[in-house]
């Protein structure tokens, strides 16, 4: 770990830095390299949701990955709430399936900052380096499985 800092620190912006590092203390993205990383960087964009600013609705057409960078995320089910906080990811599940529309409204419940990747950034992603497509994969499998052993 102390070598991947000092590669950051010597080749990259600080801006940078700071977000590829944020997206290694996620464990979705843990396994990718920072050459790989930046990739991911490159395709995503950050925007900055006010208290109550609704980031989509249920029923929209699903095509975004979403990052909580910081603040607090309410997703609404309509009579289930889950919040998702800093390092948590939503939308996956959409952002690796063809006309799909979200099942839930997602709102910022404070200030926050989202780190969002569209779909179609992803497909482009995975079709270029095939190791990050294989990692999102297998790390979507396992997600899907402590879900599955965990409804049992």
């Amino acid at each position: 770990m102390k070598i991947t800092n000092l590669i950051l620190r010597i080749f990259v912006n600080k801006d940078l830095q700071k977000d590829i590092l944020f997206l290694k203390s996620i464990d979705f993205f843990e396994e990718l390299n920072t050459l790989q990383l930046k990739k991911i960087l490159f395709h995503t964009y950050k925007k900055n949701y006010m208290q109550r600013e609704i980031i989509y609705t249920k029923g929209q057409e699903a095509n975004l990955f979403c990052i909580v960078r910081s603040g607090k995320i309410e997703l609404d089910y309509d009579n289930k709430k889950q919040v998702i906080q800093k390092r948590n990811l939503f939308g996956k599940k959409y952002a690796f399936n063809d006309n799909e529309v979200y099942a839930n409204t997602a709102t910022a419940l404070e200030d926050s900052e989202i780190f969002l990747i569209h779909k179609n950034d992803i497909e482009l992603l995975m079709e270029k380096d095939k190791n990050i497509g294989f990692n999102m994969f297998k790390k979507i499998s396992k997600m899907l499985y402590k879900r599955e052993k965990n409804e049992r």
